[in-house]
């Protein structure tokens, strides 16, 4: 591997609150050769400055007046806005606690650099995304970097995914960027991890009800069975979503049902109705075996469980 980086082309944005700070990032870079440098102290400016730019590398720190770095990184790795969801992105903190690095590692960051800064230890973080950049890895929770360490012999169906990075492009000399060429890269990858997302999420389903429904079992539910109705609908509408142009379209059916169904269930409170509760196993089966089955005949058993459960008929859960 050449380790050998060229860093005046690369585009920077760094975000934070505090003047000082930025002024630091920003000699950091101007120090090591990096020129093309955009400041912003808040998330509205940041996004402002996404709306017209396409930066190769965001620098920001964790808390913002006007928004949280962890929901909007989540939000982009989950492509639920417009931006580049595989933008290399360091989040910068303040003393952080294991809850704060928690939550911004779990938002699929890249790196996490405390302050005060240190100079070599941030351009460190920079090398290794030009010249080492991990795959992505996608589950029911989070699409990011994969943090999986060599020796981790757990068992994981998540296969990495090597996404589009312009920071390795540019500083290592790869050659003037086509645009149009690099969003065909970008969507093709979207593609891919929206299928993992979407056979993750399905998996998602069925463990979900396997939790609610001896929840459910003695009337409203607790505290834990409503965090995981709300998580199932949050997953059900997710799949929903990501559905279009996919192998899978025939489960947006089923998928729909789940949606309703789940949507009674909360609404009810106290009170759900027995048969909606009935109903949660043998539709989040369907959704997972409509998923192990391609093809037209995975298309009409969709649409004839899709029948039965809305005209009342509950058939067992398929295998």
């Amino acid at each position: 591997m050449n380790n050998k980086i060229t860093l005046e082309e690369i585009d920077v944005i760094i975000v934070d609150s505090d003047r000082l700070s930025r002024q630091t990032i920003r000699n950091i870079l101007s120090d090591n050769g990096i020129r093309r440098i955009t400041m912003a102290n808040n998330m509205r400016d940041m996004i402002g400055t996404l709306d017209v730019s396409s930066p190769d590398l965001l620098i920001a720190d964790h808390e913002m007046p006007d928004g949280d770095l962890s929901d909007f990184v989540h939000k982009l790795r989950h492509y639920e806005t417009k931006y580049n969801p595989f933008l290399p992105i360091i989040a910068t903190a303040w003393s952080p606690t294991h809850e704060t690095v928690r939550n911004i590692i779990q938002s699929g960051v890249d790196h996490i650099v405390s302050k005060p800064l240190s100079a070599g230890q941030l351009m460190q973080r920079i090398k290794v995304l030009a010249l080492a950049r991990k795959p992505f890895i996608v589950t029911s929770h989070y699409i990011g970097p994969d943090r999986r360490k060599k020796d981790d012999e757990r068992p994981s169906e998540a296969t990495p995914v090597r996404v589009p990075n312009t920071l390795n492009m540019k500083a290592t000399g790869g050659g003037e960027i086509n645009p149009v060429i690099l969003q065909e890269e970008i969507d093709a990858c979207i593609k891919q991890v929206n299928i993992q997302k979407l056979e993750r999420n399905a998996q998602q389903v069925n463990f979900l009800v396997d939790r609610i429904v001896p929840g459910l079992a003695m009337g409203g539910p607790d505290e834990t069975t409503s965090r995981s109705l709300d998580r199932l609908l949050y997953v059900s509408e997710d799949i929903a979503r990501r559905m279009g142009g996919t192998p899978y379209a025939h489960v947006s059916e089923l998928c729909n049902t789940m949606i309703d169904v789940t949507k009674r269930i909360i609404s009810a409170g106290d009170f759900p109705a027995p048969k909606d509760v009935e109903l949660l196993k043998p539709v989040a089966r369907s959704i997972q075996a409509g998923f192990d089955e391609k093809g037209e005949d995975a298309q009409r058993m969709a649409m004839e469980i899709s029948k039965s459960v809305k005209g009342g008929q509950i058939k067992p859960a398929l295998h």
